[in-house]
């Protein structure tokens, strides 16, 4: 059906370019209807805090301690109870968000992001979010990824500095094929775009091989072709980058790294090797060799079949098609997730960290002691439950070993994951690494060893309405939700208080927006919705924010990304400098819409692609040197 096009800002005066109201997003076009929620309403604005101000006025004190309570033994209960007894608040409460008990009927296997072409498959996928739709890959931001972090972009913007999305190469390097897969995160400067053929190609920053190119380079200016060496037939299905190195995650269950290593964050199981320049196997517990491509089954692959990666700084972490973990990598904050940070002395001043160069299975997942009690609320609202160093205490979760995870995503230096869904409970998540800033989402400035379970996403309104993936900026988290809400915490921006505990983003929420790709960079949030409208908010000194030219480079609220206007944006991926997109072009609304977004082709970078080569890169090749640095932003409660 044909799709409403944007009304005048000044026909109803409700529009505004820093706020996202309702007169402006109900004259987007729709694919369903700007105000179609999917499966509930959004909330009314003075009722999206209930919840938060139940648990403030009934829960400031401690109530009692209780046990966790159990989907076995609660029917029973209830029917013990007296018409006239009604459970206090604290029993509500702890009923509501204590983990069901026992191990969950998971829906397995986990699959990749994204679908080859010639699979079929469905709009939605299995694990609970939807299966993307491949489409024209756009960027905004520099194409130069030697610049950002070191210096700004020309007073005169040049051709090469995107400050709106721009479709990349349509007529010449992606001519007769679409885009299915995107990456980036917020301390990389290079990306990986992955086609509905599977054909990976990479560009941007290349100093330390990252780019598995056989050779460094500052910059790799435009996509180039990714292979592995003997097997460059292999299609590839997903794909993690970090500050210096690349993760390829084959059709056959395997993965493949590439770049720096002088934490082990490749996994190639060599702690001698500071880096590689062409992509080598990784090592993987349990895993012996590999799969085809249609194979679901793990035992065809050694036990482990990999399905999707994500790398942080110096971290990186895999998931496979049986939704276990697996991580490698620089353990300084807590992101393998094993427990411990390892550290000891080095020399005078000089710390050293037990990191590790293989990745291993991470099977223990826990919760603080007041959630395990039943005290979320009194926890929560007041910081009590910490030990002596101020951290929280916590303990296992009695299905630990057994649970599967459906989505994981690297920020800087911590990590968050989404449960896998199941027919006898509500998908938990878990993070874990730094907590800076409070991006953790545990209402404290700590870090976690051990994935650690999110008590703020757990209770009534999460039960019809579960979270289905995440995503991580450098010191942020984001949580999207089965019904398109988006909950932060963390904070992203240069100014103001940290949110230390996840937060609805209620702009979208309370105005229909049903959020279908979400994001976060360096210092930038992306949000993309079913009806065509995508807004951000931060820092994007490169043009990372999408605005235009002589539009703001920052901004405190979501803003409407105008060039985008009316495009559904399949996926978004946030790195440092620059954001992609994947914007669908299926028929003639899609074809409209994209009228009006700009181009890039080959031939328009002639001169800049002269200058990159010779263009030499910085002197911090190599990957960091980990030095403990702790921030001391402040936090709202």
């Amino acid at each position: 059906m044909p799709r409403g096009r944007k009304r005048s800002a000044a026909a109803d005066g409700t529009s505004t370019t820093s706020g996202v109201t309702s007169g402006r997003s109900s004259s987007r076009r729709s694919a369903g209807g700007a105000g179609d929620v999917g499966a509930t309403p959004a909330m009314d604005p003075a009722m999206m805090n209930v919840w938060g101000d139940f648990m403030s006025e009934e829960m400031s004190a401690p109530a009692p301690a209780a046990p966790a309570a159990s989907s076995s033994t609660a029917p029973a209960a209830s029917k013990a109870e007296s018409p006239k007894e009604k459970p206090s608040p604290a029993a509500a409460v702890a009923a509501a968000v204590s983990p069901e008990s026992g191990p969950r009927d998971y829906v397995l296997p986990i699959k990749p992001k994204m679908r080859l072409s010639g699979k079929k498959h469905k709009g939605d996928d299995a694990n609970g979010d939807r299966v993307l739709t491949p489409g024209l890959l756009a960027q905004t931001g520099t194409l130069d990824a030697s610049v950002p972090g070191r210096s700004s972009i020309s007073k005169t913007p040049l051709i090469h500095e995107l400050l709106a999305p721009t479709l990349l190469f349509t007529k010449s390097i992606f001519a007769r094929t679409k885009i299915a897969f995107i990456t980036s995160s917020p301390t990389a400067c290079h990306s990986i775009a992955i086609t509905s053929a599977g054909a990976a190609y990479g560009w941007g920053r290349n100093e330390t091989g990252q780019l598995g190119l056989g050779s460094f380079s500052a910059v790799a200016p435009l996509p180039t072709l990714l292979t592995v060496s003997g097997e460059e037939s292999l299609k590839f299905v997903g794909a993690g980058v970090g500050k210096y190195h690349t993760i390829l995650v084959g059709s056959n269950g395997v993965a493949y790294a590439s770049g720096g290593n002088l934490c082990g964050q490749l996994g190639i199981n060599n702690a001698n090797a500071t880096g590689v320049q062409k992509f080598r196997k990784c090592s993987v517990m349990g895993q012996i060799g590999g799969g085809g491509e249609d194979d679901d089954d793990e035992d065809d692959v050694g036990g482990v079949k990999i399905v999707k990666a994500s790398c942080g700084e110096n971290i990186s972490a895999l998931l496979s098609s049986a939704g276990h973990l697996y991580t490698a990598g620089s353990s300084e904050f807590g992101q393998l997730g094993n427990g411990e940070t390892g550290e000891y002395i080095v020399s005078a001043g000089k710390l050293g960290f037990s990191n590790c160069a293989k990745f291993v299975r991470r099977s223990i997942f826990s919760q603080s002691e007041s959630e395990a009690a039943g005290n979320l609320g009194a926890q929560m609202m007041t910081g009590k439950g910490v030990d002596s160093a101020g951290k929280i205490k916590c303990v296992s979760l009695e299905d630990s070993g057994q649970i599967r995870l459906a989505d994981v995503c690297c920020g800087k230096n911590h990590t968050v994951a989404v449960e896998a869904p199941s027919s006898s409970g509500t998908p938990r998540v878990f993070t874990w690494g730094c907590g800076d800033y409070g991006c953790l989402g545990h209402g404290i400035q700590a870090d976690e060893y051990t994935p650690r379970m999110v008590g703020g996403l757990r209770g009534p309104i999460f039960a019809s309405n579960h979270p289905v993936s995440a995503v991580a900026g450098s010191n942020c988290t984001l949580v999207k939700t089965k019904n398109g809400h988006v909950y932060y915490v963390g904070k992203h921006k240069q100014a103001g208080e940290a949110t230390m505990r996840p937060t609805l983003v209620d702009a979208l929420a309370n105005n229909g927006h049903v959020v279908t790709s979400i994001g976060a960079g360096s210092q930038t949030v992306f949000c993309s919705t079913k009806s065509g409208v995508t807004v951000s908010w931060g820092n994007g000194s490169h043009g990372e924010l999408g605005y235009g030219e002589g539009e703001n480079k920052s901004s405190s609220k979501p803003k409407f990304v105008n060039g985008l206007d009316s495009c559904l944006v399949s996926d978004v991926a946030c790195g440092m400098g620059h954001t992609l997109f994947i914007v669908r072009d299926e028929d003639e609304d899609d074809a409209k819409a994209l009228k009006k977004v700009g181009r890039v082709e080959e031939e328009d970078l002639a001169q800049f692609m002269e200058e990159m080569k010779g263009k030499k890169g910085a002197s911090d090749v190599g990957g960091d040197e980990p030095v403990k640095k702790k921030a001391k932003g402040k936090g709202k409660k």
